[in-house]
Protein backbone atom coordinates (compact mmCIF):
# COMPACT_ATOMS: atom_id res chain seq x y z
CA UNK A 1 0.00 0.00 0.00
CA UNK A 2 1.59 3.09 -1.12
CA UNK A 3 1.71 6.15 1.27
CA UNK A 4 -0.36 8.15 -0.91
CA UNK A 5 -3.29 6.24 -0.88
CA UNK A 6 -3.10 5.44 2.93
CA UNK A 7 -3.20 9.48 2.76
CA UNK A 8 -6.31 8.91 0.68
CA UNK A 9 -7.83 6.62 2.61
CA UNK A 10 -7.84 8.48 5.94
CA UNK A 11 -10.72 10.81 3.90
CA UNK A 12 -8.09 13.72 2.68
CA UNK A 13 -5.46 14.21 0.31
CA UNK A 14 -3.65 17.39 0.94
CA UNK A 15 -2.82 19.59 -1.70
CA UNK A 16 0.12 21.51 -1.50
CA UNK A 17 0.24 24.52 -4.00
CA UNK A 18 2.92 26.02 -5.58
CA UNK A 19 5.18 27.81 -3.97
CA UNK A 20 5.45 31.94 -4.99
CA UNK A 21 8.44 33.20 -6.39
CA UNK A 22 9.87 35.37 -3.36
CA UNK A 23 11.76 38.54 -4.17
CA UNK A 24 14.32 39.38 -2.01
CA UNK A 25 15.24 42.67 -3.09
CA UNK A 26 11.93 44.62 -2.01
CA UNK A 27 9.24 44.74 0.79
CA UNK A 28 5.98 42.84 -0.54
CA UNK A 29 4.37 46.24 -1.32
CA UNK A 30 7.69 47.65 -3.08
CA UNK A 31 8.13 50.95 -0.86
CA UNK A 32 11.57 48.92 1.21
CA UNK A 33 14.63 47.87 -0.64
CA UNK A 34 17.07 45.97 0.62
CA UNK A 35 20.43 45.53 0.79
CA UNK A 36 22.37 43.26 2.08
CA UNK A 37 25.94 43.47 3.73
CA UNK A 38 27.55 40.56 4.91
CA UNK A 39 29.22 42.28 8.06
CA UNK A 40 26.22 42.48 9.93
CA UNK A 41 24.99 39.82 12.22
CA UNK A 42 22.92 41.02 14.60
CA UNK A 43 21.70 44.46 13.47
CA UNK A 44 19.22 46.40 10.93
CA UNK A 45 19.66 49.75 9.36
CA UNK A 46 17.89 51.97 7.53
CA UNK A 47 17.18 55.34 5.64
CA UNK A 48 14.88 56.91 3.56
CA UNK A 49 15.52 58.58 0.28
CA UNK A 50 15.44 62.34 -0.17
CA UNK A 51 11.78 63.57 -1.58
CA UNK A 52 10.77 59.56 -1.97
CA UNK A 53 8.46 58.02 -0.08
CA UNK A 54 10.94 55.05 -0.38
CA UNK A 55 13.44 53.23 2.40
CA UNK A 56 16.63 51.60 2.00
CA UNK A 57 17.19 49.05 4.92
CA UNK A 58 20.47 46.91 5.56
CA UNK A 59 20.17 43.51 6.43
CA UNK A 60 22.68 40.86 7.01
CA UNK A 61 23.52 38.55 4.38
CA UNK A 62 21.78 35.24 5.59
CA UNK A 63 18.45 37.31 5.20
CA UNK A 64 18.69 36.74 1.28
CA UNK A 65 17.12 33.48 1.80
CA UNK A 66 13.13 32.69 1.03
CA UNK A 67 12.86 31.24 4.83
CA UNK A 68 13.29 34.54 5.51
CA UNK A 69 10.68 36.61 4.07
CA UNK A 70 8.63 36.94 6.89
CA UNK A 71 11.64 38.66 8.95
CA UNK A 72 11.80 40.77 6.17
CA UNK A 73 8.42 42.14 6.09
CA UNK A 74 8.65 42.56 9.74
CA UNK A 75 11.45 44.46 9.28
CA UNK A 76 9.69 46.72 6.35
CA UNK A 77 7.06 47.51 9.00
CA UNK A 78 9.79 48.46 11.51
CA UNK A 79 11.71 50.92 8.84
CA UNK A 80 7.67 52.84 8.08
CA UNK A 81 7.72 53.13 11.95
CA UNK A 82 11.07 54.43 12.65
CA UNK A 83 10.47 57.18 10.43
CA UNK A 84 7.54 58.30 12.09
CA UNK A 85 7.34 60.91 15.38
CA UNK A 86 9.07 59.77 18.36
CA UNK A 87 6.06 59.46 20.47
CA UNK A 88 5.70 56.66 23.42
CA UNK A 89 3.18 54.33 21.77
CA UNK A 90 5.72 54.37 18.47
CA UNK A 91 8.84 53.86 20.17
CA UNK A 92 7.23 50.65 22.17
CA UNK A 93 5.78 48.93 18.68
CA UNK A 94 9.08 50.14 17.18
CA UNK A 95 10.68 48.14 20.53
CA UNK A 96 8.13 44.54 20.23
CA UNK A 97 8.39 44.56 16.49
CA UNK A 98 12.11 44.45 16.91
CA UNK A 99 12.17 41.44 19.50
CA UNK A 100 9.64 39.25 17.46
CA UNK A 101 12.27 40.21 14.31
CA UNK A 102 15.09 38.62 16.14
CA UNK A 103 13.47 35.89 17.91
CA UNK A 104 11.80 34.77 14.63
CA UNK A 105 15.22 35.48 13.16
CA UNK A 106 16.94 32.85 15.93
CA UNK A 107 14.08 30.14 15.07
CA UNK A 108 14.88 30.28 11.02
CA UNK A 109 18.39 29.90 12.13
CA UNK A 110 18.08 26.51 14.38
CA UNK A 111 15.71 25.39 11.88
CA UNK A 112 18.31 25.62 8.96
CA UNK A 113 20.82 25.22 11.19
CA UNK A 114 22.57 27.99 9.36
CA UNK A 115 25.84 30.14 10.38
CA UNK A 116 24.27 33.09 12.17
CA UNK A 117 23.92 35.09 16.00
CA UNK A 118 21.44 33.45 18.47
CA UNK A 119 21.21 34.77 21.46
CA UNK A 120 18.94 32.05 22.56
CA UNK A 121 19.29 28.39 22.02
CA UNK A 122 15.80 27.43 20.65
CA UNK A 123 14.80 23.93 19.47
CA UNK A 124 14.13 23.51 15.94
CA UNK A 125 11.23 22.44 13.76
CA UNK A 126 11.98 20.27 11.11
CA UNK A 127 9.05 18.31 10.08
CA UNK A 128 10.33 17.18 6.62
CA UNK A 129 12.39 13.83 8.20
CA UNK A 130 13.87 10.94 5.70
CA UNK A 131 11.06 9.22 5.03
CA UNK A 132 8.13 10.96 6.27
CA UNK A 133 6.71 14.57 5.82
CA UNK A 134 4.70 15.23 8.97
CA UNK A 135 3.41 18.53 7.87
CA UNK A 136 0.90 16.46 5.31
CA UNK A 137 0.45 13.57 8.20
CA UNK A 138 -0.74 16.54 10.07
CA UNK A 139 -2.68 18.06 7.24
CA UNK A 140 -4.81 15.14 6.56
CA UNK A 141 -5.30 14.29 10.53
CA UNK A 142 -6.20 17.46 11.48
CA UNK A 143 -8.84 17.55 8.46
CA UNK A 144 -10.25 14.00 8.56
CA UNK A 145 -10.36 14.17 12.39
CA UNK A 146 -10.92 17.83 13.78
CA UNK A 147 -12.04 19.09 10.78
CA UNK A 148 -9.41 20.79 9.68
CA UNK A 149 -9.53 23.71 13.18
CA UNK A 150 -6.32 22.26 14.36
CA UNK A 151 -3.90 25.47 15.17
CA UNK A 152 -0.39 23.63 15.42
CA UNK A 153 3.06 23.10 14.33
CA UNK A 154 4.66 19.94 13.95
CA UNK A 155 8.57 18.73 13.92
CA UNK A 156 10.42 15.80 14.31
CA UNK A 157 11.87 15.61 17.95
CA UNK A 158 15.78 16.01 18.65
CA UNK A 159 15.61 13.73 21.08
CA UNK A 160 16.62 10.19 20.27
CA UNK A 161 14.35 8.93 22.77
CA UNK A 162 10.82 6.88 22.25
CA UNK A 163 8.69 9.69 23.45
CA UNK A 164 6.56 11.83 21.23
CA UNK A 165 4.99 15.28 23.25
CA UNK A 166 2.88 18.12 23.16
CA UNK A 167 3.24 21.29 24.24
CA UNK A 168 2.80 25.25 24.00
CA UNK A 169 5.29 27.30 23.36
CA UNK A 170 5.55 31.45 21.82
CA UNK A 171 5.10 31.66 17.99
CA UNK A 172 8.59 33.70 17.64
CA UNK A 173 6.72 35.62 14.93
CA UNK A 174 3.43 36.46 16.39
CA UNK A 175 4.82 36.31 20.13
CA UNK A 176 1.14 34.49 20.61
CA UNK A 177 1.13 31.18 22.33
CA UNK A 178 0.91 28.23 19.86
CA UNK A 179 0.41 24.44 20.13
CA UNK A 180 3.75 22.24 18.95
CA UNK A 181 3.82 18.91 18.41
CA UNK A 182 7.26 16.37 18.47
CA UNK A 183 7.16 13.44 16.97
CA UNK A 184 10.06 10.94 18.38
CA UNK A 185 11.95 10.01 15.24
CA UNK A 186 12.01 6.61 15.72
CA UNK A 187 8.64 6.81 13.62
CA UNK A 188 10.68 8.13 10.84
CA UNK A 189 12.33 5.00 9.44
CA UNK A 190 11.79 3.08 6.20
CA UNK A 191 10.12 -0.09 8.27
CA UNK A 192 7.43 2.90 9.66
CA UNK A 193 3.82 2.73 7.80
CA UNK A 194 2.45 5.78 7.38
CA UNK A 195 -0.82 5.05 9.08
CA UNK A 196 1.58 4.46 12.44
CA UNK A 197 3.06 8.04 11.95
CA UNK A 198 -0.37 9.42 11.34
CA UNK A 199 -1.77 7.51 14.52
CA UNK A 200 0.99 9.39 16.86
CA UNK A 201 0.30 12.50 15.12
CA UNK A 202 -3.85 11.76 15.93
CA UNK A 203 -2.86 11.26 19.51
CA UNK A 204 -0.87 14.26 20.11
CA UNK A 205 -3.73 16.36 18.67
CA UNK A 206 -6.08 14.50 20.78
CA UNK A 207 -4.09 16.41 23.77
CA UNK A 208 -4.57 19.89 22.09
CA UNK A 209 -8.51 18.92 21.85
CA UNK A 210 -8.70 17.30 25.45
CA UNK A 211 -6.36 18.83 27.80
CA UNK A 212 -5.03 17.07 31.21
CA UNK A 213 -7.54 17.57 34.12
CA UNK A 214 -7.12 17.34 37.50
CA UNK A 215 -8.80 14.60 40.19
CA UNK A 216 -8.50 14.84 43.40
CA UNK A 217 -5.41 15.86 43.19
CA UNK A 218 -3.94 13.77 40.44
CA UNK A 219 -3.21 14.83 37.24
CA UNK A 220 -4.38 13.24 34.86
CA UNK A 221 -3.29 13.20 31.27
CA UNK A 222 -5.08 10.08 29.84
CA UNK A 223 -8.49 9.95 30.96
CA UNK A 224 -11.46 7.81 29.54
CA UNK A 225 -12.52 10.02 27.88
CA UNK A 226 -9.03 10.60 25.64
CA UNK A 227 -9.29 6.53 25.47
CA UNK A 228 -12.11 6.40 24.06
CA UNK A 229 -11.28 9.06 21.41
CA UNK A 230 -7.81 7.44 20.64
CA UNK A 231 -9.93 4.31 19.78
CA UNK A 232 -11.59 6.10 16.69
CA UNK A 233 -8.54 6.05 14.55
CA UNK A 234 -8.83 4.07 11.66
CA UNK A 235 -5.90 2.07 12.49
CA UNK A 236 -5.81 2.19 16.03
CA UNK A 237 -5.40 -1.60 16.45
CA UNK A 238 -2.72 -1.06 13.75
CA UNK A 239 -0.60 1.46 14.71
CA UNK A 240 -0.50 -0.05 18.73
CA UNK A 241 0.86 -3.24 17.46
CA UNK A 242 4.11 -1.61 15.66
CA UNK A 243 4.19 1.21 18.68
CA UNK A 244 4.79 -1.71 20.87
CA UNK A 245 6.82 -4.24 18.35
CA UNK A 246 8.86 -2.30 16.05
CA UNK A 247 8.99 1.41 17.52
CA UNK A 248 11.27 -0.05 20.60
CA UNK A 249 13.63 -1.63 18.12
CA UNK A 250 14.23 2.16 16.00
CA UNK A 251 14.31 3.72 19.09
CA UNK A 252 17.33 1.45 20.52
CA UNK A 253 19.10 1.44 17.07
CA UNK A 254 18.82 5.33 17.08
CA UNK A 255 20.47 5.65 21.03
CA UNK A 256 23.26 3.27 19.23
CA UNK A 257 23.96 5.27 16.92
CA UNK A 258 24.23 8.32 18.82
CA UNK A 259 27.30 6.50 20.92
Amino acid sequence: MSDELQIDLFGFTPEIPEPLPINNRTSKDGSVHFIYEERLKKSIRCRKKKFEEIYELKLPGYMQSDEFFPVREMAAQWTHLAFKRKTAETKAKCSELLSRIWAATNQILSDLNLPGIRSVRLPPIRPIGKHHNLEKVFQAVNETYFHGELNARITWSGRAGGLSFHTIRKDPFTGEEVNLISISRGYDFENCPLYAVAGVVYHECLHIVIPPEVKNGRRIVHGKNFRTCERRYIYYEEWMKWHKEVLPKNVRKLLNDEK
